[in-house]
């Protein structure tokens, strides 16, 4: 007997690596040190009560003129740019239309830094650019490791072997992901994560955004 399976509420999540990454990222990794020494003058001036041990930028890194901000920039554009046209299908005439405003920033983890479970409320998506993942030690797996958590609120409230064994999309629980140098990681704003406590002793760098795209025509009442 077949059943028809209906992957509803699925939540889409996309990974684009950076071409020749090593030597655009220790770029940045000199520059955003280079930052983060200078202190205030380009941290953001909201400390928030998730964060510890990490130092965050000003929110308007993708303005910046240094060259190597701008070519990782240019790959986290198109690469947002194609992952939503891929999952829109828009028609040539709409995707032309399309207009995308950031706000972005680097963040600089030093050990024992972490983020607690947060959002990035009020965009449509956001993104995860690894420039340096560190150098956690063996023994520490999950050394700042990102999880995202499932969204479906009460999904594993009650387990049994009917549930707790689905593949693929259906599975229950979060997704665990290590950074690795050049890795962009795109997702739905709404998506809660957090950043598990880093135990290395090089810096941990990444650059992170939201997103809000207008052009598209609405529909009202699908």
């Amino acid at each position: 007997m077949t059943v028809n399976v209906h992957p509803l509420f699925s939540v889409p999540f996309g990974e684009a690596r950076l071409p020749d990454a090593e030597p655009a990222c220790a770029q940045l990794r000199d520059l955003f040190l280079q930052r983060e020494a200078e202190g205030a003058r380009y941290r953001n001036a909201i400390r928030r009560d998730t964060q510890h041990g990490l130092f965050e930028s000003s929110f308007d890194l993708h303005t910046w003129p240094d060259a190597p901000v701008q070519h990782a920039f240019g790959f986290i554009h198109h690469s947002l740019a194609a992952l939503v046209q891929q999952l829109s299908g828009f028609p040539p005439e709409v995707y032309a239309q399309l207009t995308f405003d950031y706000h972005s920033w680097f963040h600089v983890t030093r050990t024992g830094g972490h983020q607690g479970v947060h959002n990035h409320p009020m965009a449509s998506w956001s993104g995860i650019f690894c420039v340096d993942p560190g150098d956690s030690p063996a023994d520490r797996p999950d050394s700042g490791t990102v999880r995202f958590l499932d969204t479906r609120l009460g999904g594993d409230m009650y387990v049994d072997s009917g549930n707790e064994h689905l593949r693929g999309q259906f599975h229950h629980g979060g997704w665990k992901v290590r950074h690795e140098t050049g890795r962009l990681l795109l997702f739905p704003s709404y998506v809660y994560h957090e950043v598990f406590p880093y135990w290395g002793t090089r810096p941990r760098i990444v650059i992170a955004f939201n997103a809000w795209i207008r052009g598209a025509p609405q529909v009202l009442g699908a």
